[in-house]
């Protein structure tokens, strides 16, 4: 190969570099101002008739939750990632239903709890659980129980409709120490779940029903799941 054809091979390997770099990892751009935020959703999916961004929550540096107010005055949820050098809408939900955002569907540390709850349900609070239910069985012989794990964390939410809140240290240790067992097992289980639950302004449990069951819509791979609810009869209260 003469001079000539390697330089220019060279020249070539540094350009593509530069532009995969520029692609795919260089720096976000500022984040959109709202009004372009509303007329890309609504661009998008029009049935999310978007109307008023309540705020702009940054996860990282590469991912944004908006939360906002419908033109038929529903409370949804907007989620934003920088991806293909600019920002886009992965999803959107017409509604606030609490959810799960799983940066990475890996590790239980970049998961986060968000939600957008419409003021006519009039909550005071949410409450969000990690659970894995006492269980006992006989395998080769041997005799195993499995005690009862409970862990609660209270949001309230009368001062402010919604919210992110990334899972505790203490979660993630558990969550991290149970795959890790559960991975060694020729069987492995998954008993462990994350739920939720909600009360009104005189603390009796009550069920938000304006804000569930909207219309989702999904513009590229994002991990969301949705959590179980949690009634009085699957919460122990230590006597």
């Amino acid at each position: 190969m003469t001079k000539k054809k390697i330089g220019s091979l060279g020249f070539f390997i540094i350009l593509l570099s530069i532009i995969v770099y520029w692609f795919y990892f260089s720096r976000p751009a500022p984040f959109p101002p709202n009004q372009q935020l509303i007329e890309e959703m609504n661009r998008i999916f029009p049935k999310a008739t978007a109307s008023i961004i309540q705020d702009t929550i940054p996860i990282d540096e590469r991912h944004v939750f908006v939360p906002f107010i419908s033109k038929k005055d529903d409370y949804g949820l907007s989620y934003w990632v920088w991806k293909h050098h600019k920002w886009q809408v992965a999803s959107i939900d017409t509604k606030g239903e609490p959810m799960i955002w799983k940066l990475n569907g890996n590790d239980p540390s970049s998961f986060y709890f968000v939600w957008n709850i419409d003021p006519k349900d009039q909550l005071s609070s949410i409450h969000f659980y990690l659970i894995r239910n006492r269980g006992y069985r006989i395998a080769e012989g041997i005799q195993r129980y499995y005690p009862r794990i409970q862990m609660e964390k209270r949001v309230p939410i009368q001062e402010k409709s919604y919210g992110t809140m990334q899972l505790s240290d203490e979660w993630v240790t558990l969550m991290n120490a149970y795959s890790k067992v559960e991975s060694a097992k020729q069987f492995p289980e998954q008993n462990i779940f994350l739920g939720w639950t909600s009360y009104d302004q005189t603390n009796d449990e009550t069920f938000p029903w304006s804000s569930v069951n909207g219309t989702m819509y999904v513009n590229s791979k994002i991990d969301l799941d949705y959590l179980m609810t949690v009634g009085k009869g699957d919460i122990e209260i230590p006597r």
